[in-house]
């Protein structure tokens, strides 16, 4: 009870102040439609909602207003996944689950449509390439090595990564997934991207995000943590309400700036405080829910089945959602140039 209480005010603590726009409109997204740019554009601030705080000195506004340097040279440095997990490392009412390798591919599959939609819609070329990252000091310096559990060469999922499962049998553990070469940057069960997030100021591997910046010429650093989670058709077991099957994607990304720029565009200011915090510049947070359909004789929960009710229709909405989401840090990010 009492853990219960001071997550409580522990989450109170860190909203208060926090300004957001967008993200009001609950969107039953269908997959089989085709959304053009257009389209997506115009979805985009209602359904992906912007967050952002003042930071401890300094107003956002001024920090990255005229005189101040453009954010434009960015990189993803922490990529960060939790596929229909299970923390009691056993089945439950879902059925349908993905193996370790899947897991990673899958991400893997999310970190490129993060690439390519930031290559896409960005005139300017404002990712820092992911071999640059991978291969710097810094980036080598911090954290841990994901592990490889592919194991081969191949970047597409087989049928022994996706499987069907009745209730009550064991399954993968592992939660929190990262690309192959990627450093993790949690810590024990609690993702990296939990801790560093915004909007607010960190501490949280401040050293790590101002020697990267430092070594690459960043003028802020974006990470992005995905969820991904799949249900079939049950009565839920607190309430009694019947649960339509459906799959869920939340998607949350922030962009922060490392702490002796923030120093620097204090001292623009004429302030003479004294920061060593990361600082987030914005936040962006939005989830769709995607009509499914897992009812169906278990003998044909075949890989096919998979890809057609779920793998297909799931990443495509990935797309579409990043997209909207890259549409809004754009506009957020050229304010700045």
């Amino acid at each position: 009870m009492l853990r219960c209480l001071f997550f409580t005010f522990f989450f109170i603590s860190c909203t208060l102040g926090d300004q957001k726009s967008g993200g009001e409109l609950k969107y039953l997204y269908q997959p089989e439609e085709e959304y053009n740019q257009n389209k997506l554009y115009d979805l985009s601030s209602k359904i992906v909602s912007t967050s952002f705080r003042n930071p401890p000195f300094g107003e956002l506004e001024k920090l990255f207003g005229p005189g101040q340097k453009p954010l434009k040279k960015i990189a993803l440095v922490v990529f960060e996944s939790e596929i229909q997990p299970t923390r009691s490392g056993l089945s439950g009412e879902n059925l349908i689950y993905l193996s370790e390798a899947g897991k990673q591919l899958l991400t893997e599959g999310m970190f490129r449509v993060w690439e390519d939609s930031l290559s896409l819609l960005s005139s300017e070329p404002i990712l820092s390439s992911k071999r640059s990252i991978f291969e710097s000091k810094s980036f080598r310096s911090y954290g841990t090595q994901e592990k490889d559990y592919i194991l081969v060469r191949r970047q597409t999922l087989a049928p022994d990564d996706i499987f069907f499962l009745e209730s009550g049998k064991i399954a993968t553990t592992k939660t929190v997934m990262n690309p192959r070469g990627m450093q993790d940057f949690s810590l024990l069960l609690v993702p990296a991207y939990e801790l560093m997030r915004g909007p607010k100021y960190s501490e949280h591997n401040k050293h790590f995000i101002n020697d990267l910046s430092k070594e690459l010429g960043l003028d802020a650093v974006l990470i992005v943590k995905s969820d991904l989670s799949w249900t079939r058709s049950h009565l839920d077991k607190h309430s009694g309400d019947s649960v339509s099957e459906a799959i869920y994607l939340n998607l949350e990304s922030s962009i922060l700036i490392p702490w002796h720029s923030y120093q620097e565009r204090l001292e623009r200011l004429g302030s003479k405080e004294m920061a060593n915090v990361t600082v987030c510049f914005r936040s962006y947070h939005g989830k769709l829910k995607i009509p499914a359909n897992f009812s169906y004789p278990t003998n044909v929960h075949t890989f096919e089945a998979f890809q057609k009710n779920l793998l297909l229709p799931m990443m495509k909405s990935y797309n579409d959602l990043t997209q909207m989401m890259i549409f809004r840090l754009l506009e957020d990010l050229k304010k700045t140039w």
